[in-house]
């Protein structure tokens, strides 16, 4: 794990204004150190205090910095008009496999920067809930403190972020602690999206986030606990050529699309309850 820590803004900590309470708390719980700005640039402190990374809170902004130079923050990525879609109308592939429904409880197994959950909230509704595991705890601190503060003036995509809960975690171990304390069928849905192995281009966008993610590869005993715990079915998104040695109940997607999702479902022996979702092309 890389050595890091949290600071103010240089214009704040010049006023003497320091972490908000959001941000006291997130380094509290991960146990994140919090150093003086001292009015010097960010490289000044990195090497000053010899870090990998420092997390810098700027008005309503975590930015994570790298010795490299690199830097970033959140973002939903492409959460917007997937929502746009789904408030047009308009079929949203996810959606559509994950067969989500009003009321739903949601398992995001992978959060990232939560686009895919924030997408999950919004089409569970008022009475859904997503609850978001991140393994990593610099993607878990900027996408919990973005989901909180993200400068949107969108009401509905405020109200999809504060339906999820993000939670610290490994998806391994929250799935054997659910599995094995008897709690089968706490989601309607639980979900996975895997970081992808291979670079693609068109995703460079999350390239900052390639160092800190987790590859730790999804096993077929990860997906069968999750089928214990889900009432409906597990969904898994992937690219074409990755993740063969899985085995799934079914592979939905979209006739164009690279990109796939397997399903299994938690009743092996009826999944007629595929058929009122209208998930995607069958490939």
């Amino acid at each position: 794990m890389d050595k890091l820590a949290m600071t103010t803004s240089k214009a704040r900590g010049k006023h003497g204004i320091g972490l908000t309470a959001d941000a006291l708390e997130l380094c509290e719980e991960l146990q994140i150190p919090v150093i003086d700005r001292q009015n010097k640039g960010i490289p000044k402190l990195m090497e000053m205090h010899q870090l990998d990374c420092l997390l810098v809170e700027e008005d309503d902004e975590l930015i994570a910095h790298w010795t490299d130079g690199g830097h970033f923050t959140y973002h939903p990525g492409m959460a917007v008009p997937r929502m746009k879609q789904l408030k047009d109308g308009e079929p949203e592939m996810l959606v559509q496999v994950a067969g989500i429904r009003p009321g739903d409880r949601i398992l995001d197994c992978t959060m990232g920067m939560a686009s895919d959950a924030v997408v999950m909230a919004f089409a569970a509704g008022e009475t859904g809930h997503v609850t978001s595991l991140e393994s990593s705890p610099l993607i878990y601190a900027i996408t919990r403190y973005g989901l909180k503060h993200w400068p949107t003036g969108s009401w509905r995509m405020k109200e999809a972020m504060g339906r999820i809960q993000p939670v610290h975690t490994d998806y391994e171990d929250y799935l054997a602690e659910l599995t094995g304390n008897g709690a089968e069928q706490q989601y309607d849905i639980i979900y996975f999206d895997p970081m992808f192995e291979r670079p693609v281009m068109e995703s460079s966008g999350i390239a900052p986030l390639r160092r800190e993610a987790n590859y730790a590869p999804l096993t077929q005993d990860a997906l069968e606990r999750a089928r214990r715990a889900a009432k409906r079915r597990v969904v898994v998104k992937h690219r074409a050529g990755t993740l063969q040695s899985l085995t799934f109940d079914e592979i939905l997607g979209g006739r164009y699309s690279a990109i796939a999702y397997g399903v299994l479902y938690a009743d092996r022996n009826n999944r007629n309850n595929r058929s009122d979702d209208k998930g995607g092309e069958n490939l």
